[in-house]
Order: structure tokens, then sequence, then C-alpha cells
């Protein structure tokens, strides 16, 4: 008998539920896996359908609560934290049971701690997939509140009992685990090459696009002042709520990767889904801040040391000063960056898997 995965993918973002979707098309093409129980709440992001995949509308983290996509919101993220550690014991009874009564013999966890204490109580492998843990995340936030401490301290004793954490490139500090393997980049590569992609999206040569990638929250509450654009620059955007603006081009979009490699700039909060996606495309990134979230400087050292870069304030980005933010980046020195990731991650996830059906 295969494999029969149990993959929880947090909701927070779109870099865990982007990511996972391209390892599930190598898992669900593999002849060792039998059977693959997605849970997560970003299960519509999804555009994949298979006779071995089960799909489950669930989520088992809180991951950060936020205002809108530069900003967090912490009391909020603190009241659902504590509503997720009321239920927490009905959701290890539950998950448990599913696991038994489905024959699960393997919990992939895209980041959360609770399913590696679900897989603790089943009896089953669990396995680590990221570049942070939340015990990193809320232990930042103690300076605020101490309740933080409290739960991150919970989270690191959960982490702790995996058997083995798989970590993706631009990560954090994890010493909760006591095997751990530094992988390759997992994310989504462009299908088109630049010169088909502008084609495709009908870029013209003489001027500079900019694609505006800020997620879940977009840009709700900001209003770009585009009448300070130069004519030579056009902003992009695609599935960014909050944006009504004429001057920005929207285009139909059916994989968004070929828009970041047809666009001249990507312009961001720091993510490893949309960092990850620009390394593939070889797309350059103008970045700003996104709140006090503690992934955000080692994904900002991963900018600096292997792509072409260039930060941005809030401010600037919100009066389009894109024009003097080129005119920086074009006077950069790049000749010095290490660009070489290692790009075998859902390879090396793969490999790891199938040892699993073996043992």
């Amino acid at each position: 008998m295969g494999l029969r995965i149990y993959y929880y993918i947090s909701g927070h973002g779109f870099g865990h539920i982007s990511r996972s979707s391209t390892l599930l098309q190598r898992m669900v093409d593999s002849e060792f896996i039998e059977q693959i129980h997605i849970i997560s709440s970003r299960i519509p992001f999804l555009d994949l359908r298979s006779p071995k995949l089960k799909f489950r509308d669930l989520s088992l983290d809180v991951g950060v609560s936020q205002k809108d996509s530069l900003s967090i919101d912490l009391s909020l993220t603190k009241s659902e934290l504590q509503n997720m550690e009321k239920s927490k014991e009905r959701r290890i009874y539950e998950e448990t049971k599913y696991i038994r009564e489905n024959k699960i013999n393997l919990i992939l966890t895209d980041s959360g701690s609770l399913p590696i204490t679900i897989a603790l109580e089943a009896g089953i492998t669990s396995i680590f997939l990221g570049n942070f843990t939340w015990d990193f995340i809320y232990k930042n936030y103690a300076k605020y509140d101490s309740y933080f401490l409290d739960i991150s301290e919970k989270m690191e004793v959960e982490y702790g009992f995996a058997t083995e954490a798989l970590v993706l490139p631009f990560s954090c500090p994890m010493p909760q685990f006591l095997e751990k393997t530094n992988i390759g980049l997992v994310g989504r590569r462009p299908k088109l090459s630049k010169l088909k992609a502008r084609e495709k999206f009908s870029l013209r040569e003489d001027l500079t696009y900019i694609l505006l990638s800020f997620g879940a929250y977009g840009l709700e509450g900001k209003h770009l002042e585009t009448k300070n654009l130069p004519d030579t620059i056009k902003l992009v955007a695609y599935g960014v709520p909050g944006l009504s603006n004429p001057d920005i081009l929207i285009p139909e979009v059916d994989h968004y990767p070929d828009l970041v490699t047809a666009v001249d700039f990507v312009c961001t909060k720091p993510g490893y889904g949309i960092l990850s996606e620009c390394y593939f495309a070889n797309t350059p990134i103008l970045y700003t801040d996104r709140g006090d979230f503690a992934e955000y400087p080692y994904l900002v050292s991963a900018l600096k040391r292997g792509f072409r870069s260039i930060y941005m304030d809030q401010s600037q980005i919100i009066s389009c000063q894109f024009k003097e933010t080129l005119a920086s980046f074009e006077c950069t020195d790049f000749a010095n960056l290490n660009t070489d990731f290692s790009t075998e991650g859902e390879n090396e996830i793969m490999n790891r898997l199938l040892e699993y059906t073996n043992e």
C-alpha cells in the first residue's frame, strides 16, 4: 500500500498554499502516494483535481491577523489564538479519529504545530515543511503582551515532537527540531519565457511595467497617486483588493507566475511565495515594510544577498515615486549577489517521502 498523507496547509497569506500547489502536482503524479487529504482554509486557491485528493476546509492554526496588507492586528490575533486553544482538545480528538478512519500514515504540515501533536496522538510520522515556525513569530510579540510568550512556548514543544523538519530557504531560526534538513526552493514557476509572457499580456517595449503584489489584503485603504507617474511607467495588478484606479493595468491571468516574468519589476511586501516566484522568473523586486513580523529581517537578508532588489518606503509607493526608485536601482551594484539558490526542493521532499514507504 502506498502512502496516505494528511497535508495541512496554513491559510495565512498565499505563500503556503502557492508553493504547496506545485508540490501537490508532484505528489498526485507519484506512484508511491495513494491518497492525499488536503486540510486548509485556502482550498479554493488550488486548481488541482484528482481521485487521489480529498479536501477538507479546516484551519488548524491562526497565523497573524492583519488590519490590512501592511499592518498587523495583535488584539484580534490574541483572541483567535485563545479560541483555538479552547478547541484544541476537541480538534485533536476529531482529527486523530479522522486519521485512523482513513488509514493515514504520515502528516505533512506547512507550517502549523498542531498537526504534529495530532500525529503524535495518532502514532504516525510527522514532517514539518516551511521557512519559519509560529512560535518564533509569536515570541516577538511578547514585548507587547506576555500571552504571546506563553503560546510561543507551548508551540515550541509541539514542533519539537516532529519526526523531522524540511527547512526551506530564507529561513528563521528553528532550534526546536531534533532532526532537520535544509532543502531547496519550492514554488510556482512561469510556463512562458519573458518574451512570450510579454506578448501574452501585450506589454510594450517602450514602457516599464511594475507589478503590485500585496496578497490577500491588497492595498485596502491606500489611494495610489498615479498622477505622479511618468508616461514611461505603467503599474500592473491582478487579484489585489482595494484597487479601482483606471490608470492601473489589470490583465486577465490564468497563471500568475507568467505575469511575474512578463513585468520589469515586482513591488511587494516580502514573503516566501513572491520571493520564490520572482527568483524563478528572474524579475527584480521593489520591497517595502510588512509590519512587525519576525520573518521580515530574514527575508530582507535574502533579498540583499541574492536578489536584484531595492527598498521603497510605503509613502513612496502610495505617492508613486517609482521614477526616483528606479533611478536608484540603476545606480546599484548587484555584481556580488549570491543568486545560486538550490531549486531542488520538490525533488528533495519527494525523495524523503519515498523513504517513508519503506519504513
